[in-house]
């Protein structure tokens, strides 16, 4: 009789899952239904930039590139990240990686061992934690309500640091909530890792999407030496499905990320990359035009929501409203399942974004104009009736 194999491993069956992909399962294959559950742009990548990846794949770019990435690649970022923040970047401190989500795993697992602590955002996105639990770290969240802007407060992170708390994740334009860190935040959370040394890992894939005030980069702070910028190419130019980011590392930091680059992905595509330079080097019109699609978009919550306690805090930036549905009482995965089969409408379960975000679903503004005006419609008459009943 043979041996039964042993069962899947702990740390993979534990690991947090997000209740995203419960509602994308149950919405699936259903034509009536709204989708303000998924971010992704409903946009195409420029023409160019798909042109040059075309001509990379012709030309024979079909090999391995290096770990770290492409030498013309991570030197136009660097070029792109020192223009914005006006610090010098040198290239060798850019890793090119398979979306900014690998630059995430990357840079965390460079400077978390198990049972240190790493402090994450509430609401923040569930990629975070998850990673963090593979790497075999305590989470530790950090309080953003929509009091306060769904902004941080210095003092109550200072707080929560400890003796085994190595970093700081910060998410600036916010995924859920479209909260725009301004800059005098920014130089106080810099200004709190030199105080304590935590290393700080900055996802700043939202950057180009702002509608209020302007993007303050971790980059542009004297903290070269702890912090981690992150950003990529799914959201500027809207290339969710090629699979292309970065990470801006500490100095000396570049070969351990690139390192552990290796036993996962080896490199980022070699004819991604060539195309990663072409969509920076390019005509950049497409990335204002985007935002201000977002934008006006963003103006449709309002006009449909501004009225009521569903939008506590107007979007500043990213693509993405956080709607207070605590009206309803119901918990956030009971009113995304209540919506989705009363009003055919998706959207994402605030719970999926940390222990204080229940009362709170999340819609994403990558749909029509029309579209988002009669889902929104229609989840706020949801909750109103619910109210009142």
């Amino acid at each position: 009789m043979s041996v039964p194999p042993h069962p899947a491993a702990r740390r993979a069956t534990s690991m947090p899952r997000s209740a995203i992909r419960e509602i994308m399962t149950l919405a699936a294959g259903r034509p009536e239904v709204i989708h303000l559950e998924v971010g992704d742009p409903d946009l195409d990548t420029p023409t160019h930039v798909s042109a040059a990846l075309g001509a990379a794949a012709l030309s024979g770019a079909t090999h391995y590139a290096p770990n770290a990435g492409l030498a013309g690649l991570r030197t136009a970022i660097a070029a792109r990240v020192a223009s914005r923040t006006g610090q010098p970047v040198a290239a060798e401190r850019i890793v090119v990686t398979a979306g900014a989500v690998n630059a995430l795993f990357a840079s965390l697992l460079a400077v978390l061992d198990p049972g240190d602590e790493v402090l994450l955002p509430d609401p923040g996105w569930p990629n975070y934690e998850s990673i963090a639990h593979l790497a075999g770290a305590t989470c530790r969240h950090y309080p953003m309500p929509a009091a306060r802007g769904f902004l941080p407060d210095v003092a109550e992170i200072r707080a929560l640091v400890g003796p085994r708390t190595r970093a700081l994740l910060l998410n600036t334009p916010g995924n859920p909530t479209g909260a725009v860190f301004p800059a005098p935040l920014m130089a106080a959370i810099a200004a709190l890792a030199q105080e304590t040394g935590l290393h700080l890992v900055s996802d700043e894939i939202y950057e180009d999407i702002v509608f209020e005030g302007t993007h303050a980069s971790i980059g542009a702070y004297d903290v070269a030496d702890r912090s981690f910028l992150i950003s990529g190419f799914s959201k500027s130019y809207a290339m969710t499905g090629w699979r292309l980011g970065w990470v801006v590392c500490p100095p000396g930091l570049a070969p351990v990320v690139a390192g552990l680059l290796e036993p996962v992905i080896s490199c980022a595509p070699t004819m991604v990359q060539m195309a990663g330079e072409a969509a920076l080097a390019g005509p950049q019109e497409s990335v204002a035009e985007m935002a201000a699609l977002f934008r006006r978009r963003r103006d449709v919550v309002a006009e449909v929501l501004g009225q009521s306690p569903l939008l506590p805090v107007l979007p500043h930036g990213a693509f993405y409203a956080f709607l207070d549905i605590g009206g309803s009482g119901l918990g956030s995965l009971d009113f995304a399942r209540a919506a989705l089969a009363e009003t055919a409408v998706a959207v994402v379960p605030g719970i999926s974004f940390g222990p204080a975000s229940d009362r709170f679903v999340r819609v994403a503004l990558t749909v029509p104009e029309a579209t988002l005006r009669e889902g929104l419609a229609r989840l706020k008459g949801m909750v109103e009736r619910r109210a009142a009943g």
